[in-house]
C-alpha cells in the first residue's frame, strides 16, 4: 500500500510538472520574435488592475520597440504553486510579482537587484520612495523588489455611527483603552429596523490583527537570529489576550465564528483594526458608507506593530534578459505609473505621488484623513523576514490561535503550544532567518 501511494504521488507530481511545462511552453511560443527584438516574459496576478497593466505594456513597447513583453495571467490562488513548478522545471519567467511578505519565500528565485539599483538610482528616483518602503524593498541590505503598491494597517471607522452615538471621532492620540471605550458605546442590538452593530471587527484565521497586538504589547515572533520563537513571552501573551478579550470580556467584537460577512461595508461593524488599502475603491462604491482612517491606537508599550507591506516586481535569477526586464520594472514603477495605481484607491510608495495626492485641490474621496494614513508609515513594521514564516504561522501558530478564539485554550496555553511547535519545527529543519 505504501508503494502504491508513493507511486501515485510521484505520478501526480510528474503530471503537475509536465502540465505546467506544457502550459508555459505553449504560452512562450505565442509571439515569434522579430529580428533584433528581445522577448521577455512577465508572470502577473489577475487583479482589477489588468486593464492598467495592458495599457502600460502597450506604452512600454511603443517607447522600447526593441523589447516585446509577453504577459501571462495567473489566478492568485495558483500563483505561488505555478511559480515554484516553473522553477523546478527551469522555466522561470523573466519578471514576476513579488512582495516583502513573500520575499524570503521566493528568495531562491529572485535576482539581487542591488547593482542595478545602485547604477540607476538617480534615473528612477530611489530617494523618491519613502524610507519605510526602501527598507521593505531590501533583505540583508540587498534590493530584491521594486514596489508598485502597498498595504498598511490602519484604524478604519464609520463616521455616521460615531456621529449618531455622539462620540468624538478617533484621534492620533488613541490607545487600546479608547478603542474599547468607543467600541462599547457603538455596540448595540437591532434598532429602528437596522441590524445590530459590533463596535469593532475581529479578523479571525489570519495573523493581520492579533500579531499587531502582540507587537504593540512589546512581544516578538522570533529571536533576533530567527532560531527561536518568542510567542510565549509575557508581552506576546498580553497581546493575544487583548485580541481574545475584545469579544469575551469587552464584548466589542463578535464571538468566534459570528463576525458579520463584509461587516464594515454592510455597516454591521463600526471599526476595523488593520484592514486593506486595496479595499478603498470598494468602500467608495457604497454611497451610504461614510468612512475614514486614523493611526492605529497605541498599545501598552508602543504604537508600532501594524503591518506595512509592499508588492511589486522581482527579476528571476534565471532570466536570460535581466537588463530588458529591469527596463520594464523601472517603467512600471515610474511616478506616472504609481499615480495611476494610487488613483484606483491606494497609498503611494513614492513621496512625490503621495504629497501630490495630499495637496490635490477640490473634493477628496474617502478617506478624508489621508495625512493620517501616510503618518502611519512611521509606525508600520514588516512581517519577520524568515524563510519559513508563511508555513510557520499558517500551519503551526494560527491553528493554536484559532483554538484560543474558540475557547479551547487560554492565551497562555495557545502561546506555549505555538512556541513549542515552532521551535520543534526549526530544530528539525535547522532553519533561521536568512
Amino acid at each position: 500500500m505504501f508503494f502504491r501511494r508513493r507511486d501515485t504521488l510521484l505520478w501526480l507530481v510528474s503530471a503537475l510538472l509536465a502540465g505546467a511545462g506544457f502550459w508555459w511552453a505553449g504560452h512562450r511560443q505565442q509571439r515569434p520574435a522579430a529580428p533584433g527584438v528581445t522577448q521577455i516574459s512577465w508572470f502577473v496576478l489577475i487583479t482589477p488592475l489588468r486593464d492598467l497593466y495592458e495599457r502600460q505594456v502597450t506604452a512600454f513597447e511603443r517607447a522600447h520597440p526593441e523589447i516585446k513583453v509577453n504577459i501571462f495571467w495567473v489566478p492568485g490562488s495558483e500563483y505561488n504553486t505555478k511559480l515554484k513548478i516553473l522553477a523546478a522545471t527551469g522555466e522561470l519567467p523573466d519578471l514576476f510579482f513579488s512582495g516583502d511578505v513573500w520575499l524570503s519565500y521566493l528568495l531562491p528565485f529572485s535576482r539581487d537587484l542591488t547593482p542595478l539599483v545602485a547604477r540607476d538610482a538617480a534615473e528612477f528616483g530611489l530617494d523618491d520612495f519613502y524610507p519605510e518602503i526602501r527598507r521593505a524593498m531590501q533583505l540583508d541590505g540587498k534590493y530584491y523588489i521594486l514596489p508598485e503598491y502597498m498595504n498598511l494597517s490602519l484604524l478604519y471607522y464609520n463616521r455616521r455611527m460615531f456621529r449618531e452615538a455622539q462620540l468624538a471621532e478617533p484621534t492620533a492620540a488613541w490607545t487600546w483603552d479608547d478603542l474599547v471605550r468607543s467600541g462599547k458605546a457603538l455596540t448595540h442590538g437591532p434598532r429602528e429596523g437596522r441590524p445590530g452593530v459590533w463596535g469593532c471587527s475581529r479578523v479571525e484565521g489570519w495573523w493581520g490583527e492579533w500579531f499587531t497586538y502582540v507587537r504593540q504589547a512589546g512581544g516578538k515572533m522570533f529571536s533576533a537570529d530567527g532560531r527561536r520563537c518568542l510567542l510565549d513571552s509575557p508581552e506576546a501573551i498580553a497581546g493575544l489576550g487583548f485580541y481574545l478579550e475584545k469579544a469575551t470580556k469587552h464584548r466589542i467584537s463578535a464571538p468566534a465564528g459570528f463576525e458579520p460577512v463584509n461587516g464594515f461595508v454592510n455597516q454591521r461593524v463600526a471599526m476595523i483594526v488593520g484592514g486593506h488599502v486595496s479595499y478603498w475603491l470598494n468602500y467608495n462604491q457604497v454611497p451610504a458608507l461614510e468612512w475614514d482612517v486614523q493611526l492605529l491606537p497605541r498599545g501598552p508599550v508602543t504604537r508600532k506593530g501594524g503591518e506595512i507591506a509592499i508588492a511589486g516586481y522581482s527579476i528571476s535569477r534565471a532570466s536570460a534578459h535581466p537588463e530588458e526586464a529591469w527596463t520594464l520594472v523601472k517603467f512600471l514603477t515610474r511616478p506616472e505609473a504609481i499615480a495611476d495605481v494610487v488613483a484606483r484607491g491606494n497609498l503611494s510608495v513614492r513621496r512625490s505621488v503621495g504629497e501630490a495626492a495630499m495637496q490635490a485641490k477640490g473634493p477628496r474621496p474617502n478617506p478624508h484623513h489621508l495625512e493620517a494614513a501616510y503618518a502611519q508609515f512611521e509606525f508600520g513594521e514588516p512581517i519577520p523576514h524568515h524563510a519559513n514564516y508563511i508555513e510557520i504561522v499558517s500551519q503551526i501558530v494560527q491553528p493554536e490561535i484559532d483554538r484560543m478564539v474558540l475557547g479551547e485554550s487560554t492565551p497562555e496555553e495557545a502561546a506555549r503550544r505555538a512556541t513549542a511547535g515552532v521551535n520543534a519545527f526549526m530544530t528539525t529543519f535547522a532553519t533561521a532567518a536568512p
